[in-house]
């Protein structure tokens, strides 16, 4: 009995001791916890994941410049909104209404060193009215610039810097070679930030300056397609690289579309290809040349009308609007409302393809253009003249209208002749005729709704001058003409050509299902 509560009370002694033990490495172990101080954060040595960008815009810094440029005051307001929502940076001389700026004042804008002798590309605007340009480079370093050649077809300038060394070149690419969905760098001083680099992508190619939303003026159309871009451009941009990932310039950033004069994701550059034929011309004789025969075209795609000409195998025509009295290609014996279908033995349905080839060709150079007339293929040859003189104000004055339309100038109104087709028209009146430089056809009085005219998109004040059908063109100088030729009409298309109010110079087409 006394071994067995010896032995009970041994065991409940030990418990005891295995329960202090235990609760002291506890007890030990969570004031260890909370007394444990936290590990040391080392910075880790500076690798970067991914430095291309970072090595491209090292590479190119050295060649981008600041450019300063003091504006000479501007009395007389010469130049005119001609880009309307097309924002040109707003530091950069403010295009549109008079405004502050035209009393000069200090602009800023973005240049790249082309020539290790010191030759600078920029846009035109960035130096345009300059009384003096100043460069600021990478290492603070500053020159004093003189022009070299300037284009405002292009808005590309270039500029030159004297140093006692060689300067750091930025290299060209091949803007050809350029597709949507490659990244570019933008690099340039925008709002005087300079050696700012924005990254984003081509968001489109061939963004041609003919476009309304360009508001180009009627002698620099065409002259530009540019690279869409979204990386960041904004006003002290202008006249800086746009760069590929191989670090080779592709673009110079001239001009954003928005509402506010600051960036909303579309930016435009002009392509390289383009830059170095202006640049080479500006280096070598201070000026562009380029070549023209005289007219204005228009590239038609509308199946309607390429039908009612007989024109099959192709979804676009260039058709010419206007040949300038004078010039090489009225003297050639072209016409408006000629069909352009080759050049030089090559066929070409697209209008910049007539353009460039034009453009590129040395004055004085023959070229042989095949064109097609009421059906009929031909071919001429054409002499290239001085772009600059033919299109000059004095060349094409006299297809210029001096009034502003029907409703000034008219004689007394005749009683209107109803038509099949739901218009109403009349014979134009001597006085209006002797207005507009001889202007002949009919001009529309009324539309009858729901008519066949008012589908077609007739309006009140269109001059028709003509109709096309079944590849035949038959010219409308007067009432009897329209009656004799809509008479003839057969069930179709028919393309009728007409003059709208304000200008009568262009031929608007207007296909007209016949029935």
């Amino acid at each position: 009995m006394n071994n067995k509560r010896l032995l009970f009370l041994s065991m409940v002694a030990l418990t005891l001791c295995i329960g202090v033990i235990i609760g002291t490495i506890v007890s030990g172990g969570v004031k260890a916890t909370f007394e444990q101080k936290p590990a040391t954060i080392v910075i880790p040595d500076p690798v970067s994941l991914s430095n291309a960008f970072s090595q491209i815009a090292a590479q190119l810094d050295p060649a981008v410049v600041k450019i300063q440029v003091e504006v000479a005051p501007q009395t007389t307001r010469t130049r005119q909104n001609s880009r309307g929502q097309f924002g040109l940076p707003p530091d950069l001389f403010g295009f549109g209404a008079p405004d502050p700026k035209d009393r000069g004042g200090i602009a800023t804008g973005t240049g790249f060193i082309v020539d290790k002798s010191g030759y600078i590309m920029t846009n035109h605007h960035v130096i345009d009215r300059a009384s003096k340009i100043t460069v600021f480079t990478s290492d603070d370093s500053r020159y004093t610039a003189k022009i070299i050649g300037s284009d405002e077809g292009t808005d590309l300038g270039l500029i030159k810097i004297d140093g006692d060394h060689d300067f750091s070149v930025a290299k060209f690419g091949n803007s050809d070679a350029v597709k949507v969905g490659d990244w570019v760098l933008a690099i340039g001083s925008p709002f005087g930030f300079d050696h700012t680099v924005t990254t984003g992508i081509i968001s489109a190619k061939g963004r041609d300056n003919s476009m309304e939303q360009f508001g180009a003026a009627q002698a620099n159309r065409g002259l530009q397609r540019f690279l869409q871009t979204d990386a960041a451009i904004n006003p002290g941009n202008s006249g800086g690289p746009l760069v590929n990932m191989a670090g080779e310039v592709v673009g110079i950033n001239t001009a954003i579309v928005s509402g506010t004069d600051s960036f909303a994701g579309l930016g435009f550059a002009l392509p390289s290809n383009t830059a170095v034929k202006v640049y080479n011309q500006l280096a070598q004789h201070g000026k562009m040349t380029r070549g023209s025969i005289g007219i204005q075209y228009k590239a038609e795609s509308d199946p309607d009308v390429l039908e009612s000409y007989g024109i099959k195998g192709t979804k676009e025509a260039i058709f010419i609007e206007n040949v300038y009295p004078g010039t090489p290609a009225a003297k050639a014996g072209l016409q408006a409302n000629d069909i352009i279908t080759e050049i030089n033995g090559v066929k070409v349905t697209k209008g910049n393809q007539l353009q460039d080839t034009i453009l590129d060709s040395a004055i004085g150079s023959t070229i042989r253009l095949g064109f097609s007339r009421d059906g009929k293929q031909q071919s001429v040859s054409v002499q290239v003249g001085d772009r600059a003189e033919v299109l000059s104000d004095d060349a094409t004055a006299s297809n210029v209208p001096n009034g502003r339309g029907p409703g000034g100038g008219r004689g007394p109104k005749e009683a209107p002749t109803q038509s099949k087709l739901g218009l109403q028209v009349q014979s134009i009146p001597a006085q209006m005729s002797r207005q507009f430089n001889g202007l002949t056809g009919v001009e529309v009085t009324g539309v009858d709704d729901k008519s066949i005219a008012d589908d077609a998109g007739f309006q009140e004040g269109m001059v028709i001058t003509g109709v096309v059908q079944n590849a035949r063109t038959q010219e409308i100088a007067n009432i009897a003409d329209f009656r004799r030729v809509e008479a003839q009409l057969k069930a179709g298309t028919a393309t009728f050509l007409v003059k709208v109010p304000d200008s009568y110079d262009a031929i608007l087409r207007l296909p007209v299902k016949v029935k």
